[in-house]
């Protein structure tokens, strides 16, 4: 019986400290939201002067959204990293690199062109990424 209330009060810390951690990671975050034309995309983000990490949700035309972690570095202000997602409703996961150029209060997303080695998709090294004609522009939400 003395151990059986043991592992409940182990337990019921355990869940408690995990609760409180969980609140605290959110509220640290930033969001930021971005529309291009029927397109919408959610960026809960983390960022240090080193790297960064989050959630990203694109929303596409209402029908269907890729949905997953972003992880990645800081260089000035340039993020680079990749994007681990999941298109709706399916169970694949796919990994694609992200780049971000930071300028005042939004995140401005990277184009460039990528390769496959031992299938995973990365920005080809020596080639500039694009922030002319971006996808997404996110925007700081207060």
């Amino acid at each position: 019986m003395k151990a059986i209330i043991i592992l409940f009060l182990a337990t019921a810390f355990t869940i408690y400290s995990c609760q409180n951690t969980r609140v605290d990671n959110n509220d640290s975050k930033t969001l930021y939201r971005a529309i291009n034309k029927n397109d919408t995309a959610t960026f809960k983000i983390k960022l240090t002067d080193k790297e960064f990490y989050g959630q990203l949700e694109i929303n596409y035309h209402n029908a269907y959204k890729d949905s997953g972690n972003v992880t990645g570095i800081v260089n000035g202000d340039t993020l680079k990293g990749t994007y681990r997602f999941r298109h709706y409703g399916i169970e694949t996961w796919h990994t694609i690199p992200i780049a971000l150029l930071k300028k005042d209060d939004r995140l401005i997303m990277g184009q460039g062109d990528m390769e496959i080695y031992m299938n995973m998709r990365y920005f080809k090294k020596n080639t500039p990424i694009n922030y002319q004609n971006p996808k997404f522009v996110f925007e700081k939400m207060y």
